[in-house]
């Protein structure tokens, strides 16, 4: 099964805005990506040409976005999901498929993530379903708790989404033709939807049916990362010194090797990043003799590349990551021949040793006894 996981207002929530007073429209491709939640109630919605809004008590401000600069805020997301399977590709910065076999874990992660996303403030949606189309539909059109799709029940779900659910040119046709929804496209023959689309009927025979146009495709592990705001650290709140710094640290590489160990894989490189009180940016980074993934030698490492002043924020990462050597036990060695010892010739009497009264007294009447047959 595949999962569909996004995060709603995530660009918001992480953009940096010029003027505090005011609210923002964020647009990509000239279309609506992301908005000030408060803009809802006046018709903002995404996925459309941005809309001039009068007579608020705040400024409205339409301003491009540029994905790549939030990929970063990805990365704790990413790194979260592969705990659980280490199959994921990203469509954006706020979304990414993941792919699992074992229902069991499937249900750990969905129950694992809705409590993240709880605690973190985050907007979360998912979807289930057997490709990453039903997977997506599900998410952005079902409420929670009905929004997981079994593959026997993907025909009459999709008899429920509207055809204009799909962003594509030829959907107006669609509609004009007398189509509603994208089960009942899956149901046209093919012969049919030549004749109205052409070369492009494949295409929409395998969206109606619920199918991917591209299959499912993991992205592998380029890094694994982790990092520490002391500023915002209950009892704390302030750059630490590096004795209170140790414990969160230890902490951390420990949970970056037990993701390396999770994943089968160890790190060649470590980079560090720490932002220091006096607001100075130190970047560093450590190659290990051999790649690793244990904690200890990467806290030695951290040791030998922190700054010698107080910390206001730190980030490690650990890149060059490659599958671990794999130690394979040999259970058919042949056993080791037993070692023999050779006596020497003549092997020597132990001298200085004593009979019991016993022993003395039974060795005079066995010499008695061999004399008397002897006679």
């Amino acid at each position: 099964m595949i999962v569909y996981c996004g995060l709603r207002h995530f660009y918001i929530q992480h953009f940096e805005p010029p003027e505090q007073d005011a609210y923002y429209i964020l647009t990509h491709n000239k279309e609506v990506w992301d908005f000030s939640p408060e803009l809802k109630k006046h018709g903002v919605t995404l996925g459309v040409k941005p809309k001039t809004v009068f007579q608020l008590e705040r400024p409205v401000l339409t301003l491009p976005l540029e994905l790549d600069e939030y990929a970063p805020f990805s990365r704790s997301w990413y790194d979260f999901s592969r705990l659980y399977t280490k199959e994921l590709e990203p469509e954006y910065p706020h979304a990414w498929y993941l792919r699992f076999k074992q229902k069991s874990i499937l249900e750990q992660f969905l129950f694992d993530f809705a409590k993240k996303a709880e605690q973190e403030g985050a907007g979360a949606i998912f979807g289930v379903g057997k490709s990453k189309l039903v997977a997506k539909l599900a998410a952005h059109n079902l409420p929670p708790g009905q929004n997981i799709i079994p593959p026997e029940k993907t025909e009459e779900f999709l008899l429920r989404v509207p055809l204009n659910r799909l962003p594509l040119p030829e959907v107006n046709i669609l509609q004009n033709l007398g189509l509603h929804t994208i089960g009942e496209l899956g149901r046209l023959p093919f012969v049919e939807l030549v004749n109205w689309l052409g070369k492009r009927a494949e295409l929409f025979q395998k969206l109606g049916q619920g199918e991917d146009l591209n299959p499912f495709s993991s992205l592998a592990v380029v890094e694994l990362n982790w990092s520490l705001d002391c500023a915002v650290l209950n009892g704390f709140l302030e750059p630490l010194a590096h004795s209170e710094l140790y414990p969160y640290l230890r902490a951390g590489l420990q949970e970056l090797a037990g993701s390396l160990r999770e994943q089968g894989q160890v790190a060649g490189l470590l980079k560090l990043e720490a932002r220091t009180e006096g607001g100075e940016l130190v970047q560093s980074q450590r190659r290990f003799k051999g790649a690793s993934d244990e904690w200890k030698v990467f806290e030695r490492a951290v040791h030998s590349l922190l700054p010698p002043k107080r910390i206001a924020r730190l980030g490690i990462r650990l890149a060059e990551l490659k599958d671990a050597p794999v130690i394979q036990l040999n259970m058919f060695t042949q056993p080791a021949e037993a070692k023999v010892i050779p006596l020497p010739p003549r092997f020597p009497a132990q001298v200085g040793v004593e009979l019991p009264r016993r022993e003395k007294f039974l060795q005079i009447w066995k010499e008695y006894l061999l004399n008397e047959q002897a006679n």
